[in-house]
């Protein structure tokens, strides 16, 4: 009977080792598992802060590449207005220069 009942509890122990062995092996899974999503939400976060401020900076970027061009443009149309006030028979005879060479440039195309 002591035979018996050191036999049951043996087994009554290592039944309960072999659970808590279990539930060891799930639980450093599982947490192993949350480690690796935590840190793959961390670099999903990292990333879209990272994409978010590039984008920002391409958007200033660009809306001061427009604003330096709009200037620089204004800037040159007014020194070409002031240009042609102070030569206006000179702006004729480069328009006049401009016209004939398109001219000639189309009539010798069409002979070709």
């Amino acid at each position: 009977m002591d035979t018996q009942r050191i036999t049951g509890t043996a087994r009554h122990v290592g039944g309960k080792l072999r659970r808590v062995a279990g539930d060891a092996g799930r639980d450093a899974y599982d947490t192993a598992a949350t480690r690796a999503e935590e840190a793959y939400e961390e670099a999903f976060d990292l990333g879209s802060r990272a994409l978010r401020r590039a984008r920002g900076g391409a958007l200033r970027l660009a809306d001061d590449a427009l604003e330096n061009g709009q200037a620089l443009y204004g800037r040159g149309v007014g020194a070409l207005s002031r240009q042609a006030g102070n030569h206006p028979l000179l702006l004729v005879a480069a328009a006049a220069f401009t016209g004939a060479a398109i001219a000639w440039l189309a009539v010798g195309s069409q002979r070709r």
